[in-house]
């Protein structure tokens, strides 16, 4: 059954929600570039009672660039309790080798060509079991994630066939997920903008027929 990712999580009521109809995986933003952004310490209190009151893991995301660092990444990791990081952007040779946790790197790629390239560079098989060994999201030339644009299929087909455990993102929704899911047969399915009311804040509905959908296709 795929596992779903719910991200962009800013409160305790969505994402106790999400996590109570079946999402593995909860996203937390830590990149002030994103309008779901949300600190580390501000995350706390609500990775604390996910890990108390659900099984579901804690998942901080990250946009590198020249002014973030591994260190900083660990912090926040350290700080929020988070239970792996995903990380997006640039100089990623050099930084995940140093995260003290688990870690798995969103590709973004404009071709075939060049998924199969980054899928091949950038896929993390030492990953424990609950989690993606890469994630694939719609390319965007000046955003890192939260488009509801959606990779194509021939994209997101070239990397699953090379991927041990692949995550797909973009344009998801309880629409399409299955649709999706039935094409390329993902690890795990993860969705932002496409389960929300308004930036920030979840729709319960969406939520919930999202993870039906994602987890209906056999």
């Amino acid at each position: 059954m795929t596992v779903v990712k719910i991200c962009g999580l800013t409160n305790l009521d969505d994402a106790l929600f999400a996590a109570q109809q079946g999402a593995e995986l909860l996203g937390f933003i830590f990149a002030p570039v994103s309008k779901r952004y949300i600190t580390p310490k501000e995350a706390q209190p609500i990775v604390q009672t996910i890990h108390q009151q659900t099984q579901a893991r804690c998942i901080g995301v990250f946009v590198v660039t020249d002014e973030v660092d591994a260190v900083q990444i660990n912090q926040a990791c350290q700080i929020s309790g988070v239970d792996a990081a995903q990380v997006v952007g640039e100089n990623l040779d050099n930084i995940v080798p140093l995260l003290q946790k688990p870690a798995y790197i969103t590709i973004r790629p404009s071709s075939t060509v060049e998924a199969q390239l980054e899928a091949t560079i950038y896929e993390r098989l030492e990953n424990p079991p609950y989690l993606p060994t890469l994630q694939l999201d719609a390319f965007h030339p000046d955003l890192y994630g939260g488009t509801g644009q959606t990779a194509t299929l021939e994209i997101a087909k070239a990397v699953a066939q090379q991927t041990q455990r692949l995550m797909l993102s973009g344009g998801l929704t309880a629409e399409n997920v299955a649709e999706y899911v039935t094409a390329i047969r993902p690890f795990a399915v993860d969705v932002a903008s496409g389960t929300e009311a308004k930036p920030r804040y979840k729709d319960p509905e969406k939520v919930k027929r999202f993870i039906q959908a994602a987890k209906s296709v056999q």
